[in-house]
């Protein structure tokens, strides 16, 4: 496979005076003949080439859905936090040690991602803590399952059922509801008891 290069050519010149013609290195303006292999030629060039892929990475970021569930998803995003954290605390179990020396003693940069990692995670769960969201959830269950035993005895004193009909009834609709929070198929029928007979 061919190297591949940016479609600059170098700025250079050779001896007799005329332009280079050959590439220049990637990011940069010069080809390796005319110092793209200086250290700080290639250190700007780096540079040039993330701020290019920022760039395209973050091209469309204006075309964004406005949100309207916060708290969804601020959810969300403490679950992916935290999914990140358990990634990196993979890598970071395999490392065998966290420092390395090269001029000066330095710290491993995954172990430094895997830091910020854990203060972003505890950032966003605190974040859910004061909110009281466990809190506010239960009190939205609870509201829900009024509505919810509310509009069922409605419908069912709707129906004019006999004060039997409806007591039989109740322990299929409680069944229907505990499937229905388990996530669990619904069955066409349940078996509801029989009423008793009047007589």
């Amino acid at each position: 496979m061919g190297r591949t290069h940016q479609s600059l050519k170098c700025s250079g010149h050779r001896t007799d005076g005329e332009p280079c013609g050959a590439w220049a290195i990637n990011g940069g303006k010069v080809c390796v003949a005319h110092g793209g292999r200086a250290p700080q030629v290639k250190a700007k060039a780096s540079r040039v080439v993330a701020e290019r892929k920022a760039e395209k990475l973050l091209a469309g970021i204006s075309d964004y859905e406005p949100v309207t569930d916060a708290l969804g998803e601020l959810q969300r995003l403490a679950g992916r936090a935290l999914r990140w954290l358990d990634v990196l605390e993979g890598i970071v179990e395999e490392l065998q040690r966290i420092r390395y020396t090269s001029e000066t003693e330095q710290i491993d940069g995954r172990v430094i991602v895997f830091e910020r990692a854990m203060d972003r995670a505890g950032k966003f769960l605190a974040d859910l803590a004061r909110l009281g969201i466990d809190e506010r959830m239960a009190k939205l269950n609870e509201a829900q399952a009024r509505l919810v035993n509310e509009v069922i005895r409605g419908v069912l004193a709707d129906l004019n059922l006999s004060a039997e009909l409806r007591e039989a009834a109740r322990p299929a609709i409680a069944r229907r509801l505990r499937m229905a929070e388990a996530g669990e198929r619904q069955p066409v029928q349940l078996a509801i008891a029989a009423a008793p007979e009047e007589g």
